[in-house]
């Protein structure tokens, strides 16, 4: 593969890096939320005179088969008398009194009948019949930095890289990728060779070959390339013929960056999660994704959000004032999914940022985690590389405590056990320490309350290792509660949510349990994310806040 770099628009160069440097300028950006109406048609029909002709006919075919049996009068007075009682009767059932009830009895079996036609909706995706809601399996995986190692007997998950290898083996005739960057080769980080760089070399090779097979249409959905992200990998598959790529100029729609990290493959199966497309984020940096498979009714849904970026990636493209029907959803927070996952049953919803990119019926993301955080009852465990109460890339300064003051609030009016597992590393901001001791200084017999703080620290075990730029960090982008599983492709800070796109996949357990259910092997998603969390926080890598002040 011959790459030729490609690079048309200059100003980009200031608005691209590296995620974590602290240089990445969004601009201002001036967020609109636009009002979504949702208009319901009452349609009624009126059978007064329909029934009021019935009875009148059915008195005159009374008199007329009276007349046949040769009885003229008493037919024709039976004919007026069984006149006289239909039209009666028809009488007493529109009267006045009785239309109320007659109005809410019928209203009553048009509810039954929509809530078991939006029960099958439900649970077909859309109303599509080709989507199959019952079998979907999960699998969480992980990215372990290279020699870190937990103590025998901790909680251990599939690789991401093996993840991914399955994903491109087990595809038969479409991958969708949206990612932040494409650095997958060692020479796009360095020109020192650096032996755990294998398994991207690995995976962008699969990509390669999947896609020159032609059975397999590969689409890629990225940033616009730069100086600092030129983009290499992804136009190397693109000048082979194996993939098709899109590039979002961020930039000019919202003043941020394309920060999601999705594989979309079949219709079927995806990933998410915190990895880019980077061979350090299969090696030397510590990540959580999450694989979902044979779930064509969540698969449909995330499938529309990789085609908001994938229509904003077409030149000259701009943000619609109204998305089209096929990209809306019924899914969100007031209207979950029900499917059986891995054996357990669970109601689940996607969210998205920024919200112009959210068509009608999207959540977004911000309003998701909260809504999380709200409905926890005994505790909230939250695992992110940044958590800032403020907004980072902003030219002045702008506090933005949605996030920490939810936490603040279930705590202290419904006594949940709050912990924050941040990550600390050479980028790491000066003021993130401050504003997790903040968070933590609420614990005491005088508030009853409950919140730690503590920052992971992935050590460089190597001169090799502390060499590698930009690596060694817990990325994680996490949380979990006594009821909830969240797995998202952001940061926590205000940036992420008002200009910044990302996903988030909610999982809502309708019976919490920390045992297997009984048609189950395996524990459930949330389960086991509060597993690897309960593993980090206990490891000898989670450090006090207060040694960082």
């Amino acid at each position: 593969m011959k790459y030729k770099p490609c690079i048309t628009k200059s100003d980009q160069d200031e608005k691209t890096v590296v995620e974590g440097s602290g240089k990445l300028d969004f601009g201002q950006y001036e967020l609109e939320l636009w009002d979504l109406r949702y208009n319901r048609n009452q349609h009624t029909s009126n059978t007064q005179t329909h029934m009021e002709e019935r009875g009148g006919e059915g008195g005159r075919r009374g008199g007329e088969d009276a007349r046949r049996r040769g009885d003229d009068r008493r037919g024709s007075s039976a004919g007026r008398e069984n006149n006289k009682n239909n039209k009666s009767l028809m009488v007493r059932l529109v009267r006045p009194s009785c239309l109320p009830v007659t109005i809410i009895v019928t209203l009553s079996l048009l509810i039954v009948v929509m809530a078991l036609l939006d029960g099958t909706l439900l649970r077909t995706g859309d109303g599509d019949a080709c989507c199959h809601c019952d079998d979907c399996s999960f699998q969480l995986v992980e990215s372990i930095p290279e020699n870190l190692t937990y103590i025998p007997g901790s909680v251990h998950y599939p690789s991401i890289y093996q993840a991914w290898t399955s994903l491109i083996q087990r595809a038969e005739s479409s991958v969708d990728i949206a990612a932040f960057y494409w650095t997958l080769l060692n020479e796009d980080i360095t020109d020192k060779p650096f032996p755990s760089a294998w398994q991207g070399q690995d995976i962008l090779n699969r990509l390669n070959d999947t896609g020159l097979k032609g059975d397999v249409k590969i689409r890629i959905a990225q940033n616009w390339p730069s100086k600092s992200s030129p983009q290499r990998d992804s136009a190397m598959l693109a000048e082979a013929g194996a993939a098709q790529v899109r590039s979002l100029d961020f930039g000019h729609l919202v003043g941020g960056v394309l920060h999601t990290k999705l594989w979309v493959v079949d219709g079927k199966h995806l990933y998410l999660g915190s990895a880019n497309m980077d061979w350090r984020s299969l090696t030397q940096v510590k990540e959580v994704g999450v694989v979902i498979s044979n779930c064509s009714c969540l698969v449909k849904d995330i499938s529309k959000i990789f085609e908001v970026y994938w229509q904003l990636g077409k030149e000259g493209a701009v943000i619609p004032s109204s998305w089209p029907s096929d990209l809306q959803t019924p899914f969100n927070i007031d209207n979950q999914m029900n499917i059986v996952l891995s054996g357990t049953p669970v109601n689940t919803y996607l969210s998205s940022s920024p919200p112009p990119l959210s068509p009608k019926g999207r959540s977004d993301d911000i309003i998701a985690i909260l809504d999380v955080i709200d409905k926890a009852q005994h505790f909230v465990y939250v695992a992110v590389m940044d958590y800032f109460p403020r907004m980072l890339y902003t030219k002045d300064k702008k506090f933005w405590p949605l996030i920490d003051d939810r936490l603040r609030a279930a705590s202290w009016e419904r006594g949940v056990r709050v912990r924050v597992l941040g990550s600390h590393w050479p980028h790491t901001r000066p003021d993130m320490p401050a504003f997790l001791a903040s968070l933590q200084a609420l614990t005491g017999n005088h508030t009853h309350m409950d919140v730690q703080a503590r920052l992971f620290v992935v050590p460089s075990y190597t001169d090799q290792q502390r060499k590698i730029p930009f690596a060694r960090v817990n990325h994680n982008k996490y949380m979990v509660t006594d009821n909830t599983a969240y797995i998202g492709t952001s940061n926590w800070s205000g940036d992420y949510f008002i200009n910044t796109a990302g996903v988030g996949l909610i999982v809502n357990e309708t019976v919490t349990s920390s045992t297997p259910q009984p048609n189950s092997t395996t524990l459930s998603l949330r389960a086991q994310l509060q597993a690897l969390f309960e593993r980090d926080w206990d490891s000898e890598f989670a450090k006090p806040v207060e040694g960082f002040l």
